[in-house]
């Protein structure tokens, strides 16, 4: 006001942040943002709370502050030491590990257990190995039963087994944590659970292997014969999932393309400029174009006429 020119003094807003004035009263009433806001805490449970919102996002997933938006962990680039020996591909909510020959897939699909048949020695005397068993066992096989050390092949070193109680046993003989059954035996690190996951596999009776009745060598491994596309169903969005021995591969829906991840991406089909006569929108699987004047659109608006 004025001049030269003079602020005018700040009108005070009549309510906290959170708050609006009601129409008819006047009275500060709480903004529900779960219905103001469109968009708001979109992939997850908005709650209104008084004077703000909360927003839960499902497992796997962290709210955005920025976007207000519940965003996907990449669980591969976030975990240190994920999927050890394997290789750690990322999931909607979650994640799986692709392994090697030799490692076994835990039925949970969130590590690569060491299965290679090597030997195993019973006893350690002044520091070293002795007293090799007959049978080959695996690494966990050996060293979370009675083992003291274990070698992957006769020409390599004995290695000495991990302590008891330290992390290092911890993480190789917990394959899964079971339910306490009184049909089963106590506990016991070599007890192979099946993967228990509703509508995809029947819960069964665990596989128990036991170091004194081992199998022969080639009956050591399980066959990684996991089929991804049943056990993670989220898999290939925009896209059809087809599994492969040990993995998976995906096969994009029109409209989509593979990124270098293997995932389908959206196809930005507005660079070719196929909107003549019109302005083109990329869409999620497509695109439309918006006419000029004196053009009409076609019924799947991709083309002006």
């Amino acid at each position: 006001w004025g001049h030269p020119c003079e602020m005018c003094p700040a009108q005070p807003h009549p309510c906290r942040r959170g708050f609006i004035p009601n129409i008819r009263t006047g009275a500060c009433q709480d903004v529900d943002e779960c219905q103001a806001i469109p968009g708001i805490c979109q992939g997850g449970n908005c709650i209104n709370t008084v004077g703000s919102f909360e927003c839960k996002c499902p497992a796997g997933h962290k709210f955005n502050e920025v976007t207000q938006k519940c965003d996907d962990i990449d669980e591969c680039s976030t975990i240190p030491g994920i999927c050890d020996g394997g290789e750690c591909s990322n999931t909607v909510s979650s994640y799986f590990c692709k392994c090697p020959p030799g490692f076994y897939t835990a039925p949970d699909g969130l590590k690569c257990i060491d299965v290679r048949p090597g030997f195993c020695f019973s006893s350690l005397t002044n520091g070293r190995c002795s007293n090799q068993l007959p049978q080959p066992l695996s690494k966990m096989q050996c060293c979370c039963d009675s083992g003291r050390c274990w070698s992957s092949a006769a020409a390599a070193a004995p290695e000495m087994c991990p302590i008891r109680s330290t992390d290092e046993y911890r993480k190789l003989c917990a394959v899964a944590a079971l339910p306490a059954r009184p049909d089963l035996p106590p506990s016991r690190p070599d007890i192979i659970p099946p993967p228990i996951i509703p509508g995809v596999y029947p819960p069964q009776q665990p596989e128990i292997v036991y170091p004194s009745r081992a199998p022969p060598p080639h009956m050591i491994v399980p066959m990684n014969l996991t089929d991804y596309c049943q056990l993670f169903r989220h898999l290939c969005l925009n896209g059809h999932c087809v599994p492969t021995p040990g993995s998976y591969r995906c096969e994009c829906n029109k409209g989509f393309q593979l990124d270098v991840r293997g995932e389908c991406i959206d196809v930005d089909e507005c660079e070719k400029n196929p909107c003549i006569s019109g302005d083109c929108v990329n869409i999620q699987g497509s695109y439309i174009c918006q006419c000029r004047v004196g053009y009409q659109s076609t019924a799947t608006r991709t083309e002006c006429r």
